[in-house]
């Protein structure tokens, strides 16, 4: 099997070193979410030849995730989307270790989950979830990439590490330096009704945005949005564990943001003030 791995990776030298390659072998990411970002990342990472990943997700693929999530399908409706990452990921290369843990990420268990992790990728919709893994890995000293897919055609990429300003100051949350109680939570839970109405003013329907905001419409994500955040996602890892001096991560404050709309997709800005306004991303 080793030679098998050998050829598999054989296009990756003269971009990257056989040293590199081992590093990225050695290497072990976390990804919370395997949905539309997190499952593109999941297969990115295991190509690129990531030897140790974790899954983190408790859910089933349904019928809606078909539109944009890489490892959903007809056939699996129904199935775990960790057992079935597990799965396409053993399929690129069985070579790969593969753990995988089918629960919601909470206070109480997040740092059991992301101990030992160099990077972990946030790829979760939900905010509160987010919290709680950005300050996790700030506290354990953990590298950790941060997402946004928005309506109609934006999304948002950036790293955070122990010396960068914190999750919740750059995205200008209202829950930094305090404890995460019911109404801090509901605080942080109204940012997304936010951005739903933000998004109008890019584009998106008003009719979806007032049917998101009365909870009869879920996120509106189409395919190549959530594909290209997850790649740049998988991407931001890759510099994370290469640690060249000439190919950095996008350290917080500064953000990839992409916008498919506009002719200049894909751009590097650094804020003004330091911070975003997560509601406008």
């Amino acid at each position: 099997m080793q030679n098998i791995e050998n050829e598999i990776y054989a296009r990756n030298y003269g971009v990257i070193t056989h040293e590199e390659q081992i590093k990225i072998k050695n290497a072990k990411v976390t990804v919370i979410g395997a949905g539309g970002v997190g499952g593109i990342t999941l297969i990115s990472l295991a190509r690129m030849g990531f030897g140790n990943i974790q899954v983190v997700d408790m859910d089933e693929f349904d019928y809606s995730n078909i539109n944009r999530q890489m490892l959903s399908s007809i056939s699996r409706v129904g199935k775990s989307k960790a057992e079935c990452a597990k799965e396409t990921i053993l399929d690129i290369n069985p070579n790969i270790n593969v753990t995988i843990r089918q629960e919601m990420l909470n206070e109480n268990n997040s740092e059991e989950i992301m101990s030992g992790s160099d990077v972990v990728v946030d790829a979760t919709d939900n905010l509160v979830a987010r919290v709680i893994i950005h300050r996790t890995a700030q506290k354990l000293k953990i590298h950790s990439v941060w997402i946004a897919v928005t309506p109609p055609f934006r999304g948002g990429v950036m790293t955070f590490s122990d010396q960068t300003p914190a999750y919740e100051l750059v995205l200008q949350h209202p829950s930094y330096g305090r404890e995460l109680t019911e109404d801090v939570k509901k605080e942080i839970s109204v940012i997304k009704n936010e951005r739903a109405k933000i998004s109008v003013k890019h584009g998106a329907l008003a009719d979806w945005a007032d049917a998101y905001l009365t909870q009869d419409a879920p996120w509106a994500v189409i395919c190549p949005i959530a594909n290209i955040v997850g790649i740049s996602a998988s991407f931001e890892v890759f510099k994370v564990i290469l640690n060249r001096s000439n190919l950095q991560p996008t350290y917080a404050p500064n953000l990839v943001k992409i916008d498919l709309a506009q002719t200049n997709m894909v751009q590097v800005l650094t804020p003004d003030s330091g911070s975003w306004n997560n509601a406008e991303l």
